[in-house]
């Protein structure tokens, strides 16, 4: 049997995945994330009874979104599918009917046959095994409990980083697709916009499940709970995206009053989002020869304002106007992102995250303007996409900490 410390082999067997016939190359895997691997000697063998099969209690671990688990056999893919059938396994079931996997690993059973042994291996993130057993006995069945505590054991700020660092690149192509989103729906464009949101919610529920991932991992407590933040924040954006997205359907559909309630809804969660603030790029942080990982200093960005009710916005006449009563301007509503980057300090990770300008007073009034407002009142801010020089900017500039805020515009159409 392969031993705990060795380097994991790799592999490109068939299988069953999701039911379905695919071939599956575990080096897509192995060095990536945490894998658990188990042999097992054959399809319908003595540890199966009526109601489970040996392993029944391992695919527990195919719910874990930070791990992945395979089960290998020298039996056809077509046994395969027959036998997850029968026990509604989610494993992927690998056929090894040459025993190349199981050579690789040293698990072949002295018999007749080829056959493996029954072995689980938990591989970590840099492709080592961490966890070995194996029993030739085919009617015992895995300690999921040590495979579990195994898995658990894995972690560290390197691990955690790096799932972040996944989770940050979805965050970044949500929130331009949100910027979009928010763009089109201002200007009415409503299939559009809904696109674009649901594009927005797709990203962000993903990221959620990464910043999710990095918590799970991150040692180091100032670092989980910058993880934490982030992951509330792309929940909380991912539930405007949602509610934002309905409502752009339902004034597409021409139900005005159930869209303007949707987009009220949406309200709530981008006033979380704002105070909470942005998340950190992953290059800032640099891990020590112990695996901690730090975050270079860094100055914070401009605030950006939650949206407001446009039909409470005393200093605008009319949806879309400015203080004069000239339609147009976009000085109803801010962006429902602010950009706010983590101080970081020598002697560990610290998020500082500020609070924005804007304060409600309960009824959906915002009692401060935004700041560059408060100098000249009578000025609007620039409009979305366009620089000083009247010339169109494109979506990624959202992704500029050093650009000016991304004024938006949530006019109500049934105003």
């Amino acid at each position: 049997m392969l031993q705990e410390g060795a380097e994991a082999p790799t592999f490109t067997l068939p299988g069953v995945v999701d039911g379905a016939p695919r071939d599956v190359d575990l080096d897509d895997y192995v060095g990536r994330g945490i894998v658990v691997l188990a042999f097992y000697p054959a399809d319908f063998n003595p540890a199966c009874d009526e109601d489970s099969c040996d392993l029944t209690e391992l695919d527990l671990f195919t719910m874990q979104r930070d791990v992945d688990i395979f089960a290998v056999s020298t039996d056809s893919v077509f046994s395969h599918r027959a036998f997850a059938e029968e026990y509604s396994l989610s494993i992927p079931l690998l056929s090894d009917t040459h025993g190349e996997a199981v050579a690789a690993y040293d698990v072949a059973l002295e018999s007749d046959q080829l056959l493996a042994e029954r072995a689980v291996f938990v591989i970590d993130q840099e492709g080592v095994v961490q966890y070995a057993w194996s029993t030739a006995d085919l009617e015992e069945r895995p300690d999921v409990d040590a495979v579990r505590e195994a898995v658990s054991s894995i972690g560290g700020d390197s691990t955690a980083v790096g799932r972040y660092r996944v989770g940050h690149a979805h965050y970044i192509e949500a929130r331009r697709a949100f910027t979009s989103a928010m763009k089109s729906y201002e200007e009415r464009d409503w299939l559009i916009a809904q696109g674009d949101f649901q594009r927005a919610m797709e990203e962000f529920q993903e990221s959620a499940d990464q910043f999710q991932s990095a918590v799970r991992f991150a040692e180091s407590e100032p670092l989980e709970e910058g993880f934490e933040r982030a992951q509330e924040k792309a929940t909380a954006l991912w539930q405007a995206a949602e509610w934002l997205a309905d409502s752009a359907s339902e004034y597409a559909s021409g139900d005005g009053k159930e869209a303007d309630e949707l987009r009220q809804d949406a309200e709530t969660p981008l006033e979380t989002a704002r105070d909470i603030g942005e998340p950190p790029d992953p290059d800032d942080f640099t891990l020590d020869e112990d695996g901690t990982a730090r975050t270079r200093e860094q100055e914070p960005a401009d605030d950006l304002d939650a949206p407001t009710d446009p039909a409470e916005d005393d200093r605008s006449s009319e949806p879309g106007g400015d203080a004069s009563g000239d339609p147009g301007e976009q000085d109803d509503v801010d962006a429902a992102v602010e950009d706010v980057d983590p101080d970081g300090v020598s002697s560990a990770v610290e998020f500082e995250m500020t609070d924005g300008d804007a304060t409600s007073d309960g009824d959906g009034d915002r009692s401060d303007p935004p700041a560059d407002a408060e100098d000249d009142p009578e000025e609007p801010p620039a409009e979305t996409g366009a620089d000083a020089e009247g010339e169109t900017t494109g979506a990624d500039d959202a992704d500029d900490d050093d650009e000016d805020d991304i004024e938006l515009d949530l006019t109500d159409p049934t105003e």
